[in-house]
């Protein structure tokens, strides 16, 4: 280990660690755990370990050798908190289910005499529509515990922003409804009626430790969870993340608390892990000074410990079936191509071979590749950066961007730092990504520009 990785296993302290791309965040996680079980620091029994995914929940399991230690996702915490064999979870498709069933039937003929509601359902595409609802509602319980910072916002809106929210609401008592009456929580509550009974003291637990990784990637109503079981224990808690790959805000994560934590815990100690293992000194430069334009993000020194010359590629094409085929001919290694987008796999006319994937960038989080290729890098609507716009109704309820594309350049950002080795970027001649201008023109005597 190195020193601050050291440090951040050892401590006892609240500690808030920011562990970049590359960090060894799992490494210093499980050393972690090792040193203070091995010590008598804590019981196995008094470690609650949680990560984002089943997947890297079982990661994790796997790489320590203790049987008690708790180590889960939130949905799983919630479920077991509550530890009630008869609590039924709604289907994932529930509030889609009530949204249709409301637009296509109820809505149209209840709002008969309100014109401008009636407009709005009968002009509006449905799909767009049950989109923008069940994403609004979704991101509203995500971070709000009850209805009534919703009607307030109703309340203090006007003309059609106030004809869109008594929608909302509509759809939102009637989805509660329906969940109560068919005896069911939905995620969301079924973590708020865990927090609420920690607070009563109707649930008990034993942790003095919690561990969560991927903290970034925390939304308000599981933060406040936690922080109700390190009130009722007086627990400490290790926090582990990145704000430079925040990247979930559309399902409710909320950055502010990673980037404010000293406000919530007292005495929080903060340690980077400054060293970077898997990228290139030049490549990981170029990813910092482009990130770090963003207005919320923590500054920091990253140190790799390899170098590469020019280990970025911009390659300029003209036909976008065939330019996969001519680069993948000239790479030696694994490759694993990004995408803004699923669609973006057949657009570009990429093959499934033994050493070439294909992943949306939001998927490739966590992993890396001796080669990454990333694709739809076009001065486009649906492309990298998107620019298709948050609807209003939602910039009411999320954190809005402080510098032009904020989110997809944490999202590119992302993609970068995938590799090992090389990143190629598959740039149109013509009408290409202002993130491409960006990078040429910070970065030119850094980057390798092939035209084909």
């Amino acid at each position: 280990m190195n020193e601050k990785q050291l440090l951040s296993v050892k401590t006892l302290n609240n500690t808030l660690v920011i562990a970049g791309a590359g960090s060894g965040k799992t490494f210093t996680i499980i050393n972690k755990i090792n040193y203070l079980i091995k010590n008598n620091y804590y019981k196995e029994c008094e470690i609650l370990v949680i990560s984002f995914t089943n997947e890297s929940v079982n990661d994790i399991k796997k790489k320590i050798n203790y049987q008690n230690i708790d180590v889960k996702t939130f949905h799983k915490l919630g479920l077991d908190l509550l530890s009630n064999p008869n609590i039924k979870i709604a289907p994932l498709d529930y509030l889609t289910y009530i949204t249709n069933e409301y637009l296509n039937s109820y809505g149209k003929y209840h709002y008969l005499t309100n014109k401008r509601i009636k407009r709005i359902l009968r002009e509006t595409d449905i799909y767009n529509l049950q989109k923008l609802i069940t994403t609004f509602i979704n991101l509203y319980k995500s971070n709000y515990e009850d209805i009534y910072y919703l009607f307030s916002l109703y309340q203090k809106s006007h003309f059609i922003t106030k004809d869109y929210l008594k929608i909302i609401l509509d759809i939102y008592t009637i989805y509660q409804n329906e969940l109560e009456s068919s005896g069911m929580l939905d995620f969301n509550d079924m973590i708020l009626t865990a927090t609420n009974k920690i607070k009563n003291n109707t649930i008990k637990t034993n942790y003095k430790l919690i561990i969560i990784d991927e903290f970034q990637d925390t939304s308000l109503i599981r933060f406040n969870l936690i922080y109700e079981i390190i009130k009722q224990n007086n627990a400490k808690i290790f926090a582990v993340g990145d704000d430079y790959q925040s990247i979930y805000r559309f399902n409710g994560c909320n950055l502010d608390i990673f980037l404010n934590l000293n406000k919530y815990i007292k005495d929080l100690n903060v340690i980077n892990l400054d060293y970077n293992y898997r990228n290139n000194q030049t490549l990981i430069n170029i990813a910092n000074n482009f990130i770090t334009k963003n207005k919320k993000q923590i500054k920091k020194n990253t140190i790799c410990i390899k170098d590469t010359n020019k280990p970025i590629k911009i390659i300029f094409y003209h036909d976008e079936k065939s330019i996969i085929q001519k680069i993948i001919t000239n790479i030696n290694g694994n490759i694993t191509i990004l995408g803004r987008n699923n669609k973006d796999k057949e657009i570009f006319n990429i093959k499934e071979t033994d050493n070439i994937k294909y992943l949306t960038i939001h998927s490739s989080k966590g992993l890396e590749d001796n080669n990454i290729i990333i694709i739809n890098l076009e001065n486009k609507t649906n492309s990298l950066p998107s620019k298709i716009k948050n609807h209003e109704l939602l910039n009411l309820i999320i954190s809005k961007d402080t510098y032009p594309y904020e989110e997809e350049r944490r999202l590119f950002y992302v993609a970068l730092t995938r590799s090992k080795n090389n990143v190629y970027l598959i740039v149109p001649y013509f009408n290409y990504s202002p993130f491409i201008k960006e990078i040429i023109k910070d970065n030119k005597k850094y980057i390798e520009i092939i035209k084909y």
